[in-house]
């Protein structure tokens, strides 16, 4: 964990937006004695305090674009994080909203990567390859974040970043299946490492079994790539319609074709109409359409995920706060 930042409580309470008494004049009293998940999420300063945490879901955070930008994507996914934490911790904790459910436990450290990358442009082969090369060492420090937070048997919650990030997660757990809601299948050449293949790297090496992608545009996909999803068992989709409402029978099909007792959750925020994002496209599914989704997914399983990852917003595109409660909402909707 060399390469992970631990977030304290003190750290979180700079999200919250303290709300002090306009009777008091002393600038002490507060306005009432409501708590925020700022308050009363967990907080944890190593894996060991973290093995005795009740919590169920662990929070970490990737801030960076690099894989984006290697895959000529726009950059603005290293926000999400940030913006996500400034919706996330002023959602008010009570008996029907437990924060005690989620651990805030931190966010991979990146800002060297990020800065060596910082002036680098995929349109130049040259720094593609550099970049690429930085996405393989963000690679190795993602699979051992994940691999300690799995030792403890909770369920991490990744949040930020590109999609590069999936294979790392899922060399850390060796060998499980993946849903992901997608507008792409993320299956280019596993040539080099950007955020189009780290699902074709995963397949390559043994780390994903079945892979089944929910809300796929067709129209994104090159001849090569229709034939390999034709070809390959593995492979399945059920494809974006601007008219279809049948969510249940969707997410069935995924079920049916994945293990529902060992598969982590994948839900790209380019799949979202209109949504700040790497690959933002003014057709695609609501985001209410994405939460029940995610709920019919959750509840049609055998198992909770063995993951779950939410990647590619770039709230620099649209207002923050509004990309941060709309990741918060999918997240707080974990049982």
């Amino acid at each position: 964990m060399n390469h992970f930042n631990f977030l304290t409580r003190q750290d979180l309470l700079k999200y919250y937006s303290e709300r002090l008494s306009i009777e008091d004049s002393s600038g002490i009293e507060l306005e009432d004695d409501s708590k925020t998940f700022a308050h009363a999420v967990a907080t944890c300063s190593s894996i060991e305090e973290l093995k005795k945490s009740t919590a169920d879901y662990v929070l970490i955070g990737i801030p960076e674009d690099i894989g984006v930008r290697a895959n000529f994507g726009r950059a603005g996914a290293a926000g999400a994080w940030s913006a996500f934490l400034g919706a996330f911790l002023n959602l008010q904790h009570h008996e029907d909203n437990d924060a005690g459910r989620f651990c805030v436990l931190g966010n991979v450290i990146v800002d060297d990567l990020m800065n060596a990358c910082e002036s680098l442009h995929a349109a130049h082969h040259d720094q593609r390859i550099q970049l690429s090369k930085a996405v393989e060492k963000l690679d190795g420090r993602v699979t051992i974040v994940i691999k300690e937070i799995i030792a403890t048997g909770k369920i991490p919650v990744i949040i930020g970043g590109g999609h590069n990030n999936c294979y790392p997660i899922l060399r850390a757990f060796n060998g499980i299946a993946a849903i992901n809601i997608d507008a792409h299948t993320d299956l280019r050449t596993a040539s080099g490492r950007h955020s189009g293949n780290g699902f074709s790297h995963a397949i390559e090496q043994g780390y994903l079994r079945n892979y089944y992608m929910i809300g796929l545009q067709e129209n994104y996909l090159s001849q090569p790539m229709k034939r390999l999803l034709h070809d390959d068992l593995r492979l399945a989709y059920s494809k974006y319609q601007y008219d279809y409402t049948n969510v249940t029978e969707e997410v069935q099909k995924a079920i049916n074709h994945v293990d529902s007792a060992n598969y982590g959750l994948e839900i790209d925020m380019d799949v979202v109409a209109n949504f700040p994002s790497s690959a933002q496209s003014p057709t695609g599914i609501t985001m209410e359409r994405l939460r029940k989704t995610v709920k019919e997914i959750l509840e049609m399983s055998d198992e909770l995920p063995q993951y779950i990852h939410i990647c590619e917003a770039a709230p620099v595109y649209g207002y923050p706060n509004q990309v941060g409660k709309a990741l918060a909402h999918l997240v707080n909707d974990l049982p």
